[in-house]
């Protein structure tokens, strides 16, 4: 027996999960477009420290050059072998903590777009999670047919 209702519901569902699948993958490419906008920004902030810290250690480096053409004697050489150990551990600190810095800034950037849009993250995390379900369960289906 024909039920117009039952065709009607079906459309409406089917046009639903339409609109929600094309919301969802605009919300993701919104998401992704503000993670890419955040990750350029950091790495731009990254890269200048990073040439900051060269710069510095090209300095620390002519300055030891400097010195190490006054120390002629053993002892001094000694004390120069001293300092420039003790500038290289300072260096690799600076550069330790400025990527750590950049790690928890990233960390901290996505936090706040999670906090800031929840439904939207819920919507993107439930958008990718019913796609990896489809990628896993055609995989698996190609892979028992076999």
């Amino acid at each position: 027996m024909y039920e117009p209702t039952k065709e009607v519901k079906k459309m409406e569902v089917k046009e639903n999960v339409s609109n929600l699948v094309n919301n969802t993958r605009d919300t993701a490419s919104e998401i992704a477009s503000e993670a890419r906008a955040s990750a350029s920004r950091m790495g731009d902030t990254l890269q200048e420290r990073t040439g900051e810290a060269r710069s510095e250690v090209l300095n620390v480096i002519n300055s030891l050059k400097a010195l190490i053409a006054q120390y002629t004697d053993f002892d001094r050489a000694t004390d120069l072998k001293n300092q420039l150990v003790g500038k290289a551990v300072e260096i690799k600190g600076v550069v330790q903590d400025e990527m750590v810095n950049a790690y928890h800034v990233g960390k901290e950037r996505t936090v706040q777009t999670v906090q800031d849009k929840p439904l939207t993250s819920v919507a993107v995390a439930l958008g990718a999670g019913v796609l990896l379900g489809y990628i896993l369960g055609s995989k698996q289906s190609h892979s028992n047919n076999f």
